[in-house]
């Protein structure tokens, strides 16, 4: 057996084995050589795929999830379909995309935006081996849960868990009907549905906004539609 690197052995202290998934035969493992870093294989053959964080976080068999990735992505000049692999995804439907060339894409389907790093040439970049297992040590933020749409706005996972039980493999929250189709982003209109369903809906509802951060000018800049 390959020992993790030091970065993905965090994230198993961290998180614990990803629960209630399923292994990675050895041809899905191959398959994805060269579109992600050699320590993602390594962690797929010895994991496999599933949920972190009562389903917070859910790390996907990416296979299943190609269409998906090329409905969204297309031929997307910067993060190409067929160059690009879906890692996992958030309870509420926010997809991390990797790259070997660009890294992560955080695809918030729901609020249709999209946010990347590397896109300023003064900004540090680690190698693609450590990038990767920092960018999963983090999947515990705030970010990954889902602001309601109300006054109040609070974040929805704590209160969907009670509402409506806790997700199961291959799971998401979703909202029902789905924001973009009328529905508002409440507590109420939170079902557990079919993750590559549901998202499949929400890939097809309109363009999706690319955006990163300017850490200099600390403002969001807009860079253009998703796809190509």
């Amino acid at each position: 057996m390959t020992m993790l690197n030091s970065g993905f052995a965090y994230c198993i202290e961290k998180f614990g084995s990803p629960l209630d998934g399923e292994t990675f035969p050895h041809d899905v493992v191959e398959r994805y050589r060269g579109k992600v870093p050699d320590a993602m294989l390594d962690f797929w053959s010895q994991y496999g795929s599933g949920l972190w964080l009562d389903g917070y976080f859910q790390l996907v068999r990416p296979d299943r999830y190609d269409g998906l990735i090329n409905v969204i992505l297309g031929d997307d000049p910067d993060f190409p379909s067929q160059k690009s692999v879906l890692i996992g995804y958030s309870a509420f439907g926010t997809l991390l995309v990797w790259n070997n060339k660009n890294y992560f894409l955080r695809v918030d389907l729901v609020n249709r935006y999209a946010y990347t790093r590397h896109v300023n040439s003064k900004h540090p970049v680690l190698d693609p081996d450590r990038s990767l297992p920092s960018t999963l040590n983090a999947v515990d933020g705030g970010v990954y849960d889902f602001i309601e749409n109300t006054d109040a706005a609070k974040p929805l996972f704590a209160r969907a868990i009670k509402q409506s039980g806790k997700l199961g493999y291959g799971e998401c929250y979703g909202f029902v009907p789905a924001v973009g189709l009328g529905g508002r982003g409440v507590l109420e209109e939170v079902q557990r549905v079919r993750a590559l369903e549901h998202f499949s809906i929400l890939a097809q509802l309109g363009p999706i906004e690319l955006r990163y951060m300017d850490t200099e000018r600390r403002k969001i800049v807009v860079l253009r539609a998703l796809g190509g």
